[in-house]
């Protein structure tokens, strides 16, 4: 109990001596692994040495230094080390630096015991920073983690794998002094700016089909191995689409389990594949559909998930569309709740969605009836557009940001200033509609004028005849629906190539055809 004056003032006097202590080693501790780091010569000479350059490297990607988070990936057959960053408030990472190995050793595959030579493969991270290296400067990954435990030699899996300076090396990736430093001071600064550990990922190669193909080569006599690397793939696959850190775990018998979310149609909680055109749209007889390479927008709209059944066409109010006798199938799409999204709109709509689901998103820009070009990419940082007298002024209003949302607002105001009119400015001509493709638009610019986009294209075996399906909106906005072929019932949904110079569709004659088929 305090009892007098004197005894509260050493009291008080006390309590602010150790808020300070406690204060002070708060703000200590988040500054000690850094600080600790440049008590070292090698690393206080490397930050020295390096601070400038990596200034210099980070504001070239727009990303302010040090980044949220960084992931590395290196890939063996290239002798290649990839530095990628993420900025605050953004979810996808940006290539920011490859550095080249300075030497390699072993061959293609996991390392699975002590003394093979190998640089493993597979998912890591970093565990211990090394500023009195023998090889300069190093860093540690986890080998071995729990899925080379379970797939490894037991008891005899070897470990110290690093990456370091200098140009020699048993299993670790080196790649030279001055790149150690660089990267060094960089992992140093992350760490100490998140405290979380930093993504490691190795592969054998790039995994594309060349990639690929190289691999099952070297393994056509190993079925583990090809297993193997069938698994990372699907890790290899996620991270080049999504751009994200995968979410891993490692089961019972060292598989890689990615928890990624892929959904490719962002604005769905939940893609049925059965629903897919590709799944409920046949063929006619003797037509095949033609071949799309996996993760192109051709591949992407002809798997685009339809409302179950036949439903009506509705509109953005909510009512039916007065007229219901000219769809074929409904696409599970929003419409939106403002009469926005109609027939450009639609189009505009497909094509920014696919390419914001691959993260291009420097290729999301299009074209307004003003001549502007509005990119999404402004929106990513913060701009937003001011619009007076047919002027476009712009000015930072917001925080960075990437997601699902922001790319729905700017959609909006792209279908507020954009049509038909300005659409078909912004494609290229298709100069013979029998080469068209899947993606492709009919478009008649004006105002108004009309645009229904190619959904889905198939050939016919002995002619090599062409077919396709059609999707449109209309106005006012209403859902993206599959158009029937009025014209050719017992053919219906699919339309002929052999046109002559009229494309008729339920609410809208496309003539003369010639210059009115456009392509992004």
């Amino acid at each position: 109990m305090i009892r007098n004056q004197d005894q509260l003032h050493n009291f008080s006097f006390t309590v602010i001596i150790a808020l300070s202590f406690s204060i002070q080693s708060i703000l200590c501790a988040q500054e000690t692994f850094k600080d600790e780091q440049d008590q070292y010569g090698r690393v206080r000479q490397a930050r020295e040495n390096c601070a400038q350059q990596i200034d210099s490297l980070f504001k070239s990607v727009n990303i302010t230094y040090p980044p949220r988070e960084i992931v590395l990936v290196a890939l063996k057959d290239e002798q290649l080390l990839e530095l990628w960053a993420k900025q605050d408030s953004l979810e996808t990472y940006t290539l920011v630096k490859t550095y080249k190995f300075t030497a390699s050793s072993g061959t293609l595959g996991p390392k699975r015991k002590r003394g093979d030579l190998q640089i493993p493969e597979g998912f890591y991270h970093i565990t211990d920073f090394n500023p009195v290296s023998n090889f300069h400067l190093s860093l540690q990954i986890n080998y071995p983690n729990k899925s080379d435990r379970i797939l490894g030699h037991e008891n005899n899996l070897g470990g110290d794998i690093f990456i370091h300076g200098s140009m020699v090396t048993i299993g670790c990736i080196p790649i030279g002094d001055a790149s150690i430093e660089e990267l060094y001071i960089m992992c140093v600064d992350v760490k100490s700016y998140n405290n979380k550990n930093i993504p490691v990922y190795i592969f054998p190669s790039y995994m594309d089909s060349i990639g690929m193909a190289k691999l099952e080569h070297i393994a056509r006599h190993d079925t583990l191995l090809l297993s193997f690397w069938e698994n990372i793939k699907q890790g290899h696959d996620i991270f080049y689409l999504l751009h994200e850190k995968l979410n891993i775990q490692i089961d019972g018998r060292g598989t890689y389990l990615f928890l990624n979310n892929t959904n490719r149609y962002s604005w769905l909680t939940h893609y049925d594949e059965k629903n897919a055109i590709i799944n409920r749209i046949k063929t006619p007889e003797g037509y095949e559909r033609i071949p799309a390479q996996v993760g192109s927008f051709a591949d992407w709209l002809r798997n685009l998930a339809l409302k179950p059944d036949y439903p009506p066409v509705y509109l953005y109010t909510g009512n039916r569309k007065s007229y219901q006798d000219g769809h074929h199938a409904v696409i599970d799409i929003d419409i939106g709740s403002k009469d926005l999204q109609q027939c450009a709109d639609a189009v505009i709509r497909l094509y920014a969605e696919y390419l914001y689901s691959r993260n291009e998103f420097d290729n999301i820009e299009f074209k307004i009836t003003s001549g502007d070009i509005i990119k999404f990419r402004n929106w990513i940082c913060g701009h937003r557009p001011s619009v007076n007298n047919n002027r476009i002024t712009w000015a930072q209003t917001a925080p960075p940001d990437s997601s699902y949302s922001v790319l729905r607002e700017y959609l909006d105001f792209v279908f507020t200033y954009a049509g038909t009119y300005s659409l078909s400015k912004q494609l290229q001509s298709v100069s013979d509609y029998n080469n068209m493709e899947i993606g492709n638009i009919f478009i008649q610019g004006g105002f108004p004028g009309h645009a229904v986009i190619i959904l889905d294209l198939a050939i016919n075996t002995q002619t090599g005849e062409k077919i396709f399906l059609i999707g449109q909106s209309y106005m006012p906005a209403q859902d993206i629906h599959i158009l029937k072929n009025l014209y050719k019932p017992n053919f219906s949904p699919w339309y002929r190539t052999t046109l002559t110079d009229t494309l008729h569709t339920p609410q809208w004659n496309f003539t003369p055809l010639e210059g009115l088929i456009r392509a992004f």
